[in-house]
């Protein structure tokens, strides 16, 4: 199976991310506003830097899942 982000979907990921970070965290009000004004500006959804963090996340994505089949094939079948 397959799994890819689209530009979209990594941005929503992303803007989650980032958007629970600035709430939850122990950060100053200006830090908080720091965060966000780069969200907005910086990470637009149709920008290059979104497309880079969609090809890195669904790059990452397929190495683990390549690691993670290739480590179940070698595992002996007594550690089950």
């Amino acid at each position: 199976m397959k799994v890819e982000f689209d530009t979209r979907e990594a941005w929503e990921i992303f803007s989650a991310v980032i958007t629970r970070l600035a709430d939850e965290a122990t950060l100053s009000d200006s830090d908080r506003a720091k965060i966000r004004r780069w969200r907005s500006d910086i990470m637009k959804p149709s920008g290059d830097e979104v497309r880079m963090f969609t090809e890195k996340l669904n790059r990452d994505l397929a190495d683990t899942k390549r690691r993670h089949e290739s480590s179940r094939i070698r595992k002996p079948d007594w550690r089950k």
